[in-house]
């Protein structure tokens, strides 16, 4: 990926109104990527969604780092449990399917 397609760290701070160090944090928990090219930190475009729901969270709902980490961890384990119900569902639809076909 170039640099042209990643957004800059501090522009994206002061364009969402958020500090660039609270974007840092964000990484140094673990809950983002962030690539650091010649000095500088950079954001890929696919993360833009989930930092500006983390900084919602912390900056409009006023939770703490580690109220955001804790709200992230068990967003991220609901999607999971989302995805797996989704293709269980799916598997139950195909086994009714063969049982429909059999008897």
């Amino acid at each position: 990926m170039t640099t042209e397609q990643l957004i800059a760290v501090e522009v994206f701070a002061l364009h969402q109104g958020v500090e660039p160090t609270f974007v840092l944090a964000l990484h140094e928990r673990g809950l983002i990527d962030v690539t650091f090219v010649h000095e500088q930190h950079f954001l890929q475009p696919q993360q833009l969604a989930r930092v500006e729901q983390l900084a919602r969270l912390h900056y409009d709902l006023e939770i703490n780092l580690e109220g955001v980490e804790a709200i992230s961890h068990l967003l991220d384990r609901m999607r999971a449990a989302q995805r797996e119900a989704a293709i269980l569902r799916e598997r139950l639809h195909l086994y009714e399917g063969e049982v429909d076909l059999l008897g």
